[in-house]
Formats: C-alpha cells, sequence, structure tokens
C-alpha cells in the first residue's frame, strides 16, 4: 500500500506557479503582437487567460500551505508544508484522461464530431464524481457529525455506482440537447467507464481503500499499520496493536480492477462485432451488474451503506441487472423486427454544424436542400 506516490515541496510549487504565470503572459503578448490588432479585436476581452489561472494556484499554495493569504517575509521565512501526491487521485485522472482519448477516439469511428464528444464527455466525468460523492454521503450520512463535513473530500471517499448514475443522466441530458441518440453515445462511453474501473480500483488498492474479509488464500494482501483495515483488524481484536500489519484479507480492489480490464477486452470486442446501437451498454449494465455484487461479498470495509440485507452497491447492481435484462429484449425484439433501424453508428450524428467539425460549406449547402423540401 503507498497513499502518498509522493510529496511535492509546497514553496517551490509556488515560484514554479510565478514563473509559469510570466512566462504565459509573456508567450500571449507576443502571440498577440504576431495576430495583429485585427485579429486582437475578434478574440473576447475580460476573460481570465492562463496566467490568472497559475496565479491563482500559487495564490492557493501560499495561503493553504504558507498560512498566510497576503505575501509577507513571516510568511516566507517559514518553512512550508510539501504537498502529498495521493494515490488514488493520481489514477483517478489517469482514468479520466485515458478515457477522455479513448471516447473521442470511438466517438470518430462513430460519427460524432471529436469536439461534441469531448463536451459530453467533459460534463459526463464532472457529473460523475459529483454523483460518485453525493451516493457516498447519502449510504454513510450518519457518520458526519456536522453537515459541512460531506462537503470535505478528505473525509470519506466516492461511491463508483453513484459516478456511473450521475454520468448517466449528464450523458442523457448532453445528447438530448444535441439531438444525438443515446444508444450511439453508450457505445462509445461504455468501454471508456470499464476501462477507468480497472485504472482507479489500482489506486483504491495503493491507498487501502475498499479491502476484503479476512482470508487463509495465498494471494491474500496484509495492508501496513494504520491503514484502513489495520485499524479495522485491532478494533475487533484480531491483531495487537504493536502488530505492524493486518491480517491477510481478500484483494477485492484488484478484483474490481481485474473485472474492468477483462469488460474492457470483451466490450471492444462486442463493439466490433455488434448488430445494433446499444449492445456494448447492455453488456457493460448486465456483466457488471452481476459481477461487482459478488465481489461485494468478499468486502469488508464499513463505508458502504446498505439496502435492508444489501450493501448498497449490491442493490444497484442486481437493479441494474434486471433493468438491463429488460432493455435487452426490447433491443433485441425492435432490431428483429427493423435490422437496420438501430445501426446508430453508420450515420453521422445531427447538431450543429460547428459542433461536429462539419465544414461550414457543407453546412450550407445542407440549409439549402432543406429549404428547397420545405
Amino acid at each position: 500500500m503507498r497513499q502518498i506516490l509522493v510529496e511535492l515541496p509546497s514553496k517551490l510549487l509556488f515560484f514554479v506557479a510565478l514563473a509559469l504565470a510570466l512566462g504565459s503572459f509573456v508567450w500571449g503578448s507576443v502571440t498577440k503582437a504576431k495576430r495583429g490588432k485585427a485579429k486582437e479585436t475578434e478574440q473576447p476581452s475580460g476573460g481570465l487567460g492562463s496566467p490568472a489561472y497559475f496565479l491563482l494556484a500559487a495564490w492557493m499554495l501560499m495561503g493553504l500551505r504558507g498560512g498566510g493569504w497576503i505575501p509577507s517575509g513571516e510568511v516566507f521565512s517559514k518553512p512550508w508544508p510539501s504537498v502529498p501526491i495521493f494515490a488514488y487521485g493520481v489514477m483517478l485522472g489517469l482514468s479520466l484522461v485515458v478515457g477522455w482519448f479513448l471516447a473521442v477516439s470511438l466517438a470518430k469511428k462513430d460519427g460524432v464530431g471529436s469536439e461534441v464528444a469531448a463536451q459530453i464527455y467533459m460534463w459526463t466525468a464532472v457529473w460523475a464524481i459529483i454523483g460518485a460523492r453525493i451516493l457516498y454521503i447519502i449510504a454513510n450520512f450518519s457518520s458526519f457529525d456536522h453537515w459541512y463535513e460531506a462537503l470535505m473530500l478528505h473525509k470519506g471517499g466516492l461511491v463508483a455506482y453513484g459516478g456511473m448514475i450521475g454520468g448517466f443522466f449528464s450523458s442523457w441530458f448532453c445528447c438530448w440537447r444535441r439531438k444525438i441518440p443515446l444508444l450511439k453515445w453508450a457505445d462509445v462511453s461504455a468501454p471508456s467507464v470499464v476501462l477507468g474501473t480497472g485504472i482507479t480500483r489500482i489506486g483504491c488498492f495503493l491507498y487501502g481503500c475498499d479491502y476484503g474479509q479476512r482470508t487463509d488464500a495465498g494471494w491474500g494482501i496484509s495492508f501496513p499499520r494504520d491503514s484502513a483495515a489495520w485499524k479495522d483488524h485491532l478494533s475487533h481484536g484480531w491483531i495487537t496493536s504493536d502488530a505492524m500489519w493486518s491480517q491477510p484479507v481478500h484483494p477485492t480492489q484488484l478484483y474490481e480492477s481485474a473485472v474492468g480490464f477483462a469488460l474492457f477486452g470483451l466490450l471492444m470486442w462486442i463493439r466490433k462485432h455488434r448488430t445494433f446501437s446499444g449492445q456494448t451498454m447492455l453488456a457493460w449494465i448486465t456483466l457488471y451488474g452481476i459481477l461487482r455484487p459478488l465481489i461485494e461479498i468478499l468486502r469488508d470495509d464499513d463505508q458502504r451503506g446498505s439496502v435492508g440485507p444489501l450493501s448498497t452497491s449490491q442493490f444497484i447492481g442486481l437493479t441494474s441487472f434486471v433493468l438491463g435484462l429488460g432493455l435487452a429484449i426490447v433491443l433485441f425484439r425492435r432490431h428483429s423486427r427493423e435490422p437496420s433501424a438501430m445501426r446508430y453508428w453508420e450515420t453521422a450524428a445531427e447538431g450543429p454544424a460547428e459542433d461536429l467539425n462539419t465544414a461550414p460549406e457543407q453546412s450550407e449547402s445542407r440549409g439549402k436542400k432543406r429549404r428547397k423540401r420545405k
């Protein structure tokens, strides 16, 4: 387990941010000068540019790590605490970046413009994180002493299914606004989601959360002193206070990571051989919906919430499995009646020409055709 991958000197980061702000300002000034006054007038005024963001980062470092929001000799004379880079945050960030490139690539193959795909993915990712946090708060509300602690990300974490639910509604809204069939986008996003699951769960393993029950299996993992598993085992009297490691437990984080990578390979194969849009998504909903509850049986952490005898994720997983089967019946029946009706990847998505990277002349010619039809 390695909760913190590296600790960066915060005072050095402060001066680096200042240098980047200055460099960005100089670069922007030179670029504007080359473009000429005509192009300068075309750019929107009053917005924050890169220098402002770097200055904001420097100010936040000074306030949060230096202990003062106003520059002074006292602030800079004392040492600043380093900035920890947590393993879970790194793996979550990596999953979002990898997922972005994958989604944009698959969207292009399915006839969705790169710019539109990037926009939908961005909003989906934002609301996925919000949804993951909201579901964690709902499942563990009693563990917070004050309501505002729910807003503190260092108190607790995220629930994967909350992210999937939040991401789904965000995707649905974005597709509805752009007149893109939801099934078309679902086959683009599903592989990104399961690949992101595989990557993020490695972060869970490194951080030490979402651990499993005790086991005698040869692949059981012991977590170090002061980890969540170690504290849990100490509270139950299974280890003594001088123990350096917890008892061996199921590495449920790696089980789910393996499920994510395996489903990614399967979903990519299904995409290649699909006969109608939605098949990739159906495979994800049904298979993950049954595999996640099975892994939950081996979990032993106490931050999962419950719905009757089931954990929150077991309840949502089994519900999504049943809904997925019902949707599969509907889509397969529709496909049997109209085999060519739901092959959305064979047609370009509708929407604004500038969003779909359509050339202006093509957009104009299409407009003339529509006027003639009227």
